[in-house]
């Protein structure tokens, strides 16, 4: 088991997460991977997928991503996201999130999140994560 392991387990078993729907996360190389399917807990009024859902999520999906990066004694807390929501998912739909670590500094992480459905884009993230000592 990797240093890593039990801090994406964490990640994967956080209440929120799973309540989401989150039930794995791949993590290496700078990059995150995990897929949700959209349920009655994550619509919005209009029956879609709610925007806020798509906002954490892509922040969970960059964190896991750089997880892959962070050494025991370094955490990331996020600085800054800016998510683009272009299209709508519905309910039953497998929503696929996908991170990329852009530039990783020593005070902070530029990543790149992208959500799709069956290959279509749904939205697109930037978010910058804060490098902390722990």
């Amino acid at each position: 088991m990797t240093a890593m392991e039990p801090r994406l387990d964490k990640v994967i078993n956080h209440p929120l997460h799973q309540h989401l729907g989150i039930t794995s996360i791949r993590s290496e190389a700078g990059e995150g991977r995990f897929a949700i399917a959209v349920s009655e807990r994550v619509i919005n009024p209009a029956g879609m997928l709610h925007g806020g859902v798509v906002y954490l999520l892509s922040d969970v999906c960059a964190y896991a991503g750089l997880l892959s990066l962070l050494d025991a004694g370094t955490e990331a807390v996020t600085h800054d996201i800016q998510v683009s929501v272009m299209a709508p998912a519905r309910l039953g739909d497998t929503v696929a999130f996908e991170s990329r670590v852009v530039k990783l500094g020593k005070r902070l992480c530029f990543l790149e999140v992208v959500a799709t459905v069956e290959g279509r884009v749904l939205a697109t993230s930037k978010v910058t994560k804060s490098i902390l000592s722990t």
